[in-house]
Parts: C-alpha cells; structure tokens; sequence
C-alpha cells in the first residue's frame, strides 16, 4: 500500500524566508501606483481649495449638483474606507501633478462610460460587435477574442499611464523631466490642505475643475440636467 505524505503548514511565528526578488519588485510598484495616486489626490484636493476660496458661488453650485448622486455619496463611504486622507496628509506635500497628466490618465476610462452610458436605438445594441461580425461575416467568438485581447492592452496602456511618468520631448528641461511631475502654470500659487470635513468635496471640486473640459466632450446633445431641486 502506498502512502501519501503531505507536508503540515508552516508553525505561526516562523520565518517563512526572505521576501524574493519578484516580491521586492512587485511592492515596488505598488509604492509607485501610491505614490502617483497620492499626488493626483493632493492635486486635485488643492485645486479644489483654490475654486472654493476663488469663486465660492460656483463651488457651492457644483457641489449642490453632484452631493446627491449616489456616485457621490459612494465615493464619501470609498473615502473614509480606504482612509485617503490619511494617505494624503500624512508625511510632506507631495510635487504638484500636472493637469495633462491627470486628463491623459482619465480619457480611457472616460470615455468607456461615456459609451456605456450613451442612450441606444434598441436591445441590438447591447451585444458589442454584432454589425460588425454580421457584416464581415465572422463568427462572434472570434470577435470577442479580438476584442478581449484589445481590452487587455487598454487596461494595460491604463496602468503605465497611471504609474509611469510621461517622457518628455528631446531639450525639455522642465522638473518632469528631472524625475519630479511637472506643474501647470500657475499651479505652484494652488494653497495647502488641511485636514477637515472639506478634504473630500475638495477632491470631487477639484476633478471637476481638472476633468471638466474631458467631460463635456462627452456631453448628451439635448444639453445639461436641471438644477437640482432644494431640499
């Protein structure tokens, strides 16, 4: 008869080793996805402060638009969860992150909801590719792999624009192109953050004034919702 040995778990409270190269690297690419999620928050948070202290009334109008979305309460609960500003105050103020930086890394998934959201004729047109596929005459699973592999290189083309510095042309000697994200004109006048209840509209303020001409390329042609109602 044969017998099977299997080996037991390792004993809580051994070192189970060295973390190996892959780990090492793997974390430091993490910390860099930090990092650069860390400044695009504190960039948009300072934004933000700018348009409240700048033009209060229009502040005030964007938030009384957006603070009863369920988008936007979700994103408060997100917030507080993933304890954000702890993130973003903790340690120094991080280099500003430049406003084509932050759009750039936008337009993807922009405009992704923007075509799934966009109204359509009839239930044809929610199975992607079907014209297509009966144009051309080809068999639909074909065209879902193609366009799985498409996916794919997108939300890989996604991740190293969230992580990796733009380069920059041949004689820019801007602060970017020394390693350090580079500033808008103007942007080095933006004010501080402090922590406070205001940390999160600052951010939901500052995205609007960051993304919002990426926004309205997006716009519906019968033209902008209602005010909202007061409550």
């Amino acid at each position: 008869m044969t017998t099977t040995t299997t080996s037991s778990p390792p004993t809580p409270g051994t070192d189970p080793g060295p973390p190996t190269t892959t780990d090492e690297k793997a974390f430091a690419f993490l910390g860099q996805v930090n990092t650069c999620l860390r400044a695009c928050l504190c960039t948009l948070a300072r934004h933000g402060v700018a348009l409240r202290e700048r033009e209060p009334q229009r502040a005030q109008a964007l938030l009384a638009q957006v603070e009863c979305w369920p988008l936007y309460k979700g994103g408060q609960f997100l917030f507080d969860l993933m304890e954000w500003e702890d993130l973003m105050l903790d340690g120094d103020p991080p280099p500003l992150m430049s406003t084509e930086h932050i759009r750039a890394s936008c337009a993807l998934p922009v405009q992704w909801i923007a075509a799934g959201s966009a109204p359509g004729p009839g239930p044809a047109q929610l199975i992607p590719g079907r014209r297509v596929a009966t144009a051309l005459g080809l068999p639909l699973r074909m065209l879902t792999t193609v366009t799985r592999a498409a996916l794919t290189g997108a939300a890989q083309d996604l991740t190293d624009l969230l992580a990796t510095p733009f380069a920059q042309p041949a004689g820019d000697h801007s602060s970017e192109a020394d390693g350090e994200p580079r500033s808008d004109t103007g942007q080095e006048d933006l004010p501080t953050l402090e922590a406070g209840f205001y940390l999160y509209r600052d951010v939901v303020l500052g995205a609007l004034t960051v993304l919002g001409p990426l926004l309205a390329e997006h716009a519906p042609d019968n033209g902008p919702p209602p005010p909202p109602e007061p409550r």
